[in-house]
C-alpha cells in the first residue's frame, strides 16, 4: 500500500473516530510505527491533523489542549452551566469536583455557602475554590499532570474510595447517543469511573459543543449516571438514549 494510500484511510480514519493509534495502524496496515509516524508528520505539515503522543487527532480538535488555553472555548456557555450547576448544590455537604473547564467555571461560582467541603483533584479548580469563605477544599495526591494541571493515578483512586460525596461533578470530553459518556485519556475516565461508584448523584456538566462527539475511552452508559447539566437542550438521538438510560438531563 502507497503512502498516499495510507494516508487516506488515516484521514478517514480520523473523521470517524476522532483519533487515530500509531500502534493500530501499523498493524492494520502491516508497517513499521516509524513508517506510520512518517505518515502523520506529512499529514501534520500539510495542516491535516496534530500529532499527539501515540497518535494523531483531527488538526482542529481541542482534547489535549492545555486546559489554561480550553478556558476560553466556549466560556459562556460553560458558565451557563455552572449557573444551573450551582443550584444543585446544598449547604453543608462534601462534593467533588473532577478536573476540567466547566467544572473549574463551577468551582468560581461557589458563593454563599457557609460549610461545604469540596474535594479536588484539579489544582485550578482548588485555588478557584479556596478564594470562597465558607468552603473548605481538600485536594487529592497523585501524579501531577501538567497539561491538565491535575493530579491522577494509583494514588488519586485509593484516596478517594475513602469518601462517599454528596455530589460528584465530572467534566466529559464527549457525549455519544450509542456509547454514553466518552474521554481521550484512560487516566480521566478512570477517576470518573471511581467517583461514580462513591456517590449516590453523579452530574455530567458539558455545554452543547459536546453533543455527538466520540471520544476513544467509554467512561459511563447514561444510565450510570444520575443528571446531565447543559446549556442546551440536546439532540433528539441524544434524548432518546438519555431516556432508555433514565438519565436525568437539566438545561437552559
Amino acid at each position: 500500500m502507497s503512502s498516499d494510500i495510507r494516508k487516506e484511510v488515516i484521514l478517514e480514519r480520523l473523521d470517524r473516530d476522532q483519533r487515530v493509534s500509531v500502534l493500530e495502524l501499523s498493524a492494520e496496515f502491516g508497517v513499521s510505527g516509524e513508517t506510520i509516524r512518517r505518515d502523520l508528520k506529512d499529514l501534520e505539515a500539510e495542516g491535516a491533523v496534530r500529532r499527539i503522543h501515540g497518535g494523531a487527532v483531527p488538526a482542529g480538535r481541542t482534547a489535549d489542549t492545555p486546559i489554561t488555553e480550553r478556558i476560553t472555548f466556549n466560556a459562556l456557555e460553560k458558565d451557563e452551566v455552572a449557573v444551573l450547576a450551582r443550584e444543585l448544590i446544598s449547604d453543608d455537604c462534601a462534593i467533588f469536583l473532577d478536573t476540567g473547564t466547566t467544572t473549574l467555571s463551577l468551582a468560581r461560582r461557589l458563593l454563599g455557602f457557609k460549610k461545604l467541603r469540596l474535594y479536588t483533584n484539579s489544582l485550578m479548580i482548588a485555588q478557584a475554590a479556596c478564594q470562597h469563605f465558607g468552603v473548605k477544599v481538600q485536594v487529592t495526591p497523585g501524579n501531577l499532570r501538567p497539561i491538565e494541571q491535575d493530579l491522577v493515578g494509583y494514588d488519586t483512586i485509593s484516596y478517594i474510595q475513602q469518601f462517599h460525596f454528596d455530589f460528584v461533578f465530572m467534566g466529559t470530553a464527549a457525549i455519544n447517543a450509542d456509547y454514553g459518556f466518552m474521554d481521550f485519556e484512560e487516566d480521566e475516565a478512570r477517576i470518573r469511573q471511581v467517583l461514580l461508584k462513591q456517590t449516590a448523584r453523579g452530574i455530567m456538566l458539558a455545554d452543547h459543543s459536546k453533543f455527538d462527539k466520540t471520544g476513544n475511552v467509554i467512561t459511563a452508559p447514561f444510565a450510570r449516571v444520575h443528571t446531565l447539566v447543559t446549556n442546551r437542550r440536546p439532540p433528539t438521538n441524544i434524548l432518546a438514549a438519555a431516556k432508555r438510560g433514565e438519565l436525568e438531563i437539566a438545561h437552559g
